[in-house]
């Protein structure tokens, strides 16, 4: 789960304190991606996010999707399979390093080319590990390599298109009944199967 949502909000890695690029879409789109992550089967994912309200949605292609409100700090799981929601992990403490991760240092790295778009490559670099990231001047990030304690992910984009994203698509579907999962039980829920 960690990774499921380090991947889904690879769009919002933190900006470098001097020349920062853009962190967050500066428009509506949605992204295709293909994620790797150690000791997992990869997996494609589709993020949406509505720039105005700074709200995302990641489709997996398992059945799952994750709800994401930045600005409320709050995520949640919902899993049409079971008509259900669960709300993810405390998410504050996420979306305190993306508005304030002063620790953070981006390295430029030159330029990179990636679902047909250009992009400028940054060496990241914090307490937590490093990572190399490839984002375009509208701040979509369109290639992602990262390691720390946990493990390593490689989130590559393999189509964008800046569409308009209604808001109603960021919201929990009407009739869907929380549901509460002992600890572990979420992840385990989600991990990709193979």
């Amino acid at each position: 789960m960690k990774y499921l949502l380090t991947a889904a909000l690879a769009a919002f890695v933190p900006a470098l304190a001097s020349a920062a690029p853009a962190f967050l879409p500066s428009r509506d789109v949605v992204v295709d991606y293909t994620l790797a992550a150690t000791g997992q089967v990869p997996e494609n994912y589709q993020f949406s996010y509505n720039a105005t309200d700074q709200l995302a949605r990641v489709d997996s292609s398992t059945g799952f999707y994750v709800l994401v409100n930045l600005p409320a700090a709050q995520a949640e799981i919902v899993l049409p399979a079971l008509h259900a929601i669960v709300q993810a992990p405390d998410f504050s403490v996420l979306t305190k390093e993306i508005y304030h991760a002063d620790d953070s240092r981006f390295s430029p790295l030159g330029t990179g080319y990636y679902a047909g778009l250009a992009c400028r490559k940054y060496l990241v670099t914090n307490q937590h590990g490093t990572a190399r990231a490839c984002i375009t001047h509208n701040g979509v990030i369109l290639h992602f390599v990262g390691q720390d304690a946990h493990g390593g992910a490689d989130v590559t984009a393999t189509s964008v298109s800046f569409v308009s994203q209604p808001p109603g698509q960021f919201a929990i579907p009407e009739g869907f009944a929380p549901l509460s999962l002992p600890r572990g039980a979420v992840q385990a829920l989600l991990q990709p199967r193979g």
